[in-house]
């Protein structure tokens, strides 16, 4: 997989290695988001990363993420001098020589890849689709509100609340014990259910959801937007769910989950924000409000009803609504 924003280097790496045999190239990507989700999809053998790419600031999360599928990397540096660092760095000079990055990689490393199967569709849980909330400063009362509305068999759901990991087993208690259904901490690689909430444990991982939705995953890596776990980590992952997403921010300080709610709301989903009347800080509502990403805007009082009524397949909204 190639991950490379500049358009006219990236066709003449992508023409190379199309032209090379034995070598199989499942994707190119323009920025992290896009590098992200074709990740996850596809699980590559290697990723190509223009060096550039290393210093934007969400860089950190895609490499803990490389690091947890166990994904090569190699980075390509501009002119003369391969880039510092834990990967292996190649040049634009090397490639040159060498005929094409597809001749050089080839030689060097020896890649060989079968063709991959399409990506699988984004699932759809017993007919309600994966709902993901974030929330920060006075987010615990917030969280009680919504969830009191919840039934036993409510959408599939996982929650990034900022909170010491100390507190949160204790936090996860009292949620369940206002909630029909089942409020508990993650583990790792805890299947989607209905009548499941599970919250991000600790502050050591992030929580994502695996491709096509079925699974979570605790992601290790560096803060994302300030935190870990991140409201942002979330909500990127739950992008790749397309349509079968329903994204909410309620109340919190500064803007995580601003980019990630703006992420589900461009691949289709529905997006939910906190009123500011309602809010005990609105930062993180206001953010994502600001920028386009919140498609409907609420009190707390609505917010619950709304998002099962958005969770809900077509054919249920009527139970909700």
């Amino acid at each position: 997989m190639l991950l490379d924003p500049r358009r006219h280097r990236s066709h003449r790496y992508l023409q190379s290695i199309g032209e090379t045999p034995g070598i199989a190239l499942i994707g190119s990507a323009r920025d992290l988001t896009e590098a992200y989700n074709l990740t996850e999809h596809e699980h590559p053998d290697l990723v190509l990363i223009a060096e550039e790419v290393t210093r934007l600031g969400n860089f950190p999360m895609y490499a803990a993420m490389l690091a947890a599928l166990e994904v090569d990397c190699i980075l390509i540096a501009a002119g003369l001098r391969p880039a510092s660092g834990p990967y292996t760095s190649i040049t634009d000079v090397d490639v040159d020589r060498a005929g094409g990055l597809g001749p050089y990689l080839g030689t060097r490393f020896g890649l060989r890849r079968q063709p991959v199967q399409p990506c699988p569709r984004a699932h759809i849980s017993d007919g309600w689709k994966t709902v993901v909330i974030g929330a920060s400063t006075g987010g615990v009362e917030a969280l009680i509100q919504v969830l009191s509305a919840y039934p036993k068999s409510c959408p599939p759901t996982l929650i990034v609340q900022h909170i010491s990991g100390t507190y949160l087993p204790g936090l996860a208690q009292r949620l369940d014990r206002h909630c029909s259904a089942q409020v508990r901490p993650a583990a790792a690689s805890d299947s989607l259910e209905p009548g499941l909430v599970l919250m991000a444990p600790g502050n050591d991982r992030h929580l994502s959801i695996v491709p096509p939705g079925r699974r979570c995953r605790l992601v290790p890596g560096a803060p994302v937007s300030g935190h870990r776990p991140s409201v942002d980590a979330l909500f990127h992952s739950a992008a790749t769910l397309g349509p079968a997403a329903v994204g909410v921010l309620l109340t919190g300080m500064g803007r995580d989950g601003a980019e990630g709610l703006a992420a589900i709301r461009r691949a289709g989903g529905w997006t939910i924000g906190q009123d500011e009347a309602s809010s005990t800080v609105y930062g993180m509502p206001r953010a994502a409000f600001e920028m386009g990403a919140v498609a409907q805007q609420l009190p707390i009082s609505r917010i619950g009803p709304a998002l099962l009524s958005a969770a809900a397949q077509s054919t249920e909204r009527s139970r909700h609504g």
